[in-house]
């Protein structure tokens, strides 16, 4: 990763929605920075599920609530916060390096996701231990991890 990303760099983009009487329409077409590779939803999600907790090495997404809505807590090993999805009309582009957790889905909750890659499961880092030497707030040493 050559560019070192904070939490906020993880912005909300404007979904582009047309509404007329019949209701409206989304559509992500150049709101993202980039050309999807991989497009997924999540559904039927079971009562007090976290998903995520990990953090992309390299990839970009978009995340969505298409219906409902959840929390997603974002740690870029100084700073935490924590965004409310709950219009399908604004996306959060969470950029490479930031580890995410998503959670507290609500009212059948269906989050869509934008990516900029194919899943890889090595360019991404499920534990905390092994994002925070990723991030360089730690070092590993023959011995022993130390802060």
């Amino acid at each position: 990763m050559n560019t070192i990303y904070t939490i906020q760099d993880c912005i909300l983009i404007d979904v582009t929605t047309f509404t007329d009487e019949r209701g409206s329409l989304s559509v992500l077409e150049n709101a993202q920075p980039f050309a999807p590779k991989r497009i997924f939803w999540m559904h039927h999600i079971a009562a007090g599920a976290d998903r995520g907790a990990h953090a992309m090495l390299e990839g970009s997404e978009v995340l969505v609530a298409v219906h409902g809505s959840f929390m997603v807590d974002l740690d870029d090993g100084v700073s935490k916060t924590s965004v409310l999805l709950n219009d399908p009309t604004k996306g959060l582009l969470l950029r490479p390096g930031i580890c995410s957790r998503t959670h507290s889905y609500k009212d059948n909750c269906v989050p869509s996701i934008l990516a900029d890659e194919e899943y890889d499961r090595g360019k991404y880092v499920y534990e905390y231990g092994g994002f925070t030497i990723f991030r360089g707030l730690r070092e590993i040493t023959e011995e022993r991890i130390t802060v």
